[in-house]
């Protein structure tokens, strides 16, 4: 491996938010680096708790402090954009508040990436519980494999899987020049990072050596505490991540080498760039395994197929007109909640002891929505029964 780092500056962005905690183990373990050529941002989300002062007490000069005034809810990417606009390295390094790294960590994920001339660096890590007690479980042999194609981790990306360990992540500063930042997104924003990364081919490359400490505990923003949240922000947030993700076109050959068997896919030439997005989406749409993906997934053909040259383009090429869009969607309609979920929620709502009149009128609302259902399962049957064209 290459020896000569010296010049190679590696900022090290950690935003916190009342996390006293565990603050004081994430920022000794920056400090602790065999790796000496670094800076470290600290970002504190309008904390109330004692975490700025405990910040503020390492007074070591390659320590830099941001602090703001407002709080903007859980971390994502609008934070790593503050810590962005003041990095100087050459290498991006985002370290949870409440992670621990190894001592050689940055020497080790500098040198994998500077082996292998790599934008995006994963190295393997350790799960913890709150004390640093390991947990027996590392994410490459539990979570899911390293060193796998890239085109591998982009399927699994766009499937919503979270594939990477971003307690173990090491940036190339200029990966972030090439792509959107999206900041609405908290539970995806960084996968989000990943697959854009991915789609406008960074490299990547891994080391199996773990570089990282994973607390496992109950404020974690995946922990099991934390799952009705998770699920109203992914109603949400499952949308705006498809839609950054067709809206960054990988090239043609890099797309026939995420979807190798889509008949799409196989047409399409090196003069096909501007279609690569209808074709992405196409093949998506054909095993996409959440509803609100189907539906960017058809936002994203349907504002294509508005476009007249594009729809001509398209249809010349693969034979799709508006009419196959329209017929998908009306064989394979959105079904955002089944009538047995709102069963399920609607007896919760009575165990729940709401006011009489909160309850009456969820009743009514359930009986509206399953009159709906209904309806819809007949006219499913009906449109079955008819074995011509699809109206």
């Amino acid at each position: 491996m290459p020896n000569d780092t010296s010049n190679c500056l590696v900022t090290i962005i950690t935003s916190y938010y009342n996390d006293q905690d565990f603050l004081v183990d994430a920022i000794k373990s920056v400090l602790a680096q065999s790796y000496s050529n670094w800076e470290y941002i600290l970002i504190n989300h309008a904390s109330t708790d004692k975490s700025r002062s405990i910040a503020h007490s390492f007074k070591d000069p390659r320590i830099k402090h941001i602090d703001l005034t407002k709080n903007y809810g859980a971390s994502g990417n609008l934070l790593v954009k503050k810590g962005l606009e003041k990095a100087h390295g050459t290498y991006i390094k985002l370290h949870c508040a409440d992670d621990i790294l190894y001592p050689t960590a940055l020497n080790t994920l500098v040198q994998t990436a500077l082996k292998n001339k790599a934008d995006l660096v994963f190295g393997n890590v350790q799960f913890v519980d709150r004390h640093q007690k390991s947990l027996n479980k590392t994410w490459f042999t539990h979570r899911f494999p390293a060193n796998l194609p890239p085109e591998n981790y982009i399927r699994s990306l766009l499937k919503g899987i979270s594939c990477f360990p971003y307690a173990g992540n090491l940036i190339k500063k200029t990966a972030f020049d090439k792509i959107p930042l999206d900041y609405v997104c908290v539970n995806l924003a960084d996968m989000e990072l990943w697959a854009c990364m991915l789609l406008t081919q960074a490299k990547l490359a891994f080391t199996n050596e773990c570089v990282c400490s994973y607390r496992m505990h109950d404020k974690n923003l995946c922990s099991a505490r934390q799952a009705d949240i998770i699920h109203r922000r992914n109603l949400f947030e499952h949308l705006l991540f498809m839609q950054t993700l067709l809206n960054t076109a990988p090239s043609v050959e890099l797309l026939k080498k995420i979807f190798p068997t889509d008949s799409l896919s196989r047409k399409l030439t090196s003069e096909d760039q501007s279609l690569v997005p209808f074709v992405m989406a196409y093949a998506l749409s054909k095993d996409s395994p959440l509803p609100v993906f189907r539906q960017a997934i058809r936002l994203k053909m349907a504002q294509m197929l508005n476009d007249y040259t594009l729809q001509q383009q398209i249809e010349h090429k693969f034979g799709y007109s508006i009419k196959d869009l329209r017929n998908s969607v009306l064989k394979t309609p959105l079904q955002t909640i089944p009538a047995n979920e709102l069963l399920s929620q609607y007896q919760d709502l009575k165990a729940a002891r709401l006011s009489t009149l909160g309850y009456f009128f969820f009743r009514k609302f359930f009986h509206i929505l399953l009159l709906r259902d209904y309806r819809q399962y007949r006219r499913k049957k009906r449109l079955a029964k008819n074995t011509n064209e699809v109206i």
